[in-house]
């Protein structure tokens, strides 16, 4: 089968190579690939070079690099979103996870049905705060919550933001060769090293108007993270799911509290 790509003659005028005209096709071939010139402005890439799968058909049957969004919350042991500290009691409608990964390698073990996947991603999580006069607060030895007295109506905007470098390390199936009928099915673990932090605050002031403030702070947030993830998905649209084995908080400093994320991916 052929794939056809169209472009127009003019990025073909500085290509060397051997040309050879029949009727209205003009072939060109460099080394064992052959480009074929259908009228005016087609061009055939020969699928039966039997390199093709290698240098075309193996970056697009990779699911990492693209743009992720999903619901981000964090549980406890028993995986259920209840807490005794104020903290971590998180309102699901204001907590995020976004996510660019940027870069992806994969190398083929059986074909391209089976490989392993690694890359370099950037996530962003984000946890909204239920108490809307809460202000997250640390020291030393522990990280907790504390009413802000001063305000009326409390925070339009209440959210912790964490700033993640992630490394994946994947175990990729996929059913077809062709990028645009393949079901593919990816598991394994994201390694991640906290870059910046901070709590995002949105209130009126009295009078009218609003003010927004941004307080940048450790809270003592877990500098790592190691999860485990299962993606799925058809062509270039996916699912995926994390779960965080390490807390968000550093051990003693806080109570233990899973991350936990699921949402859609959208690959390229």
């Amino acid at each position: 089968m052929k794939r056809i790509i169209l472009i127009t003659l003019t990025l073909l005028a500085g290509i060397v190579g051997v040309a050879q005209e029949e009727g209205d096709t003009t072939r060109f071939r460099i080394g064992q690939m052959e480009f074929i010139i259908v009228g005016n402005d087609t061009l055939e890439v020969d699928e039966d070079d039997p390199d093709f799968e290698t240098k075309y058909s193996s970056a697009d049957l990779t699911y990492w690099a693209g743009f992720e969004i999903g619901i981000n919350l964090p549980v406890n042991g028993d995986f259920k979103n209840s807490f005794d500290s104020k903290h971590l009691e998180i309102d699901p409608s204001q907590s995020f996870v976004y996510s660019f990964n940027l870069f992806e390698k994969r190398i083929r073990i059986i074909n391209d049905y089976f490989g392993i996947v690694t890359g370099l991603g950037f996530t962003n999580s984000r946890y909204g705060f239920k108490d809307d006069k809460m202000r997250l607060a640390s020291n030393s030895d522990s990280t907790y919550g504390m009413i802000d007295t001063t305000l009326f109506n409390g925070f339009s905007k209440n959210q912790l933001r964490v700033n993640t470098v992630t490394v994946p390390l994947l175990f990729q199936i996929n059913t077809s060769k062709n990028e645009d009928k393949n079901f593919h099915l990816a598991f394994g673990a994201i390694g991640g090293v906290r870059i910046g932090s901070n709590v995002k605050y949105k209130y009126d002031l009295v009078g009218g108007g609003d003010t927004k403030n941004k307080e940048k702070g450790r809270y003592n947030l877990n500098d790592f993270q190691v999860m485990g993830t299962v993606r799925m998905g058809y062509n270039d649209f996916g699912l995926f799911a994390n779960y965080d084995i390490l807390s968000l908080y550093e051990k003693d400093k806080s109570e233990l509290a899973y991350p936990l994320s699921f949402g859609l991916s959208f690959n390229f």
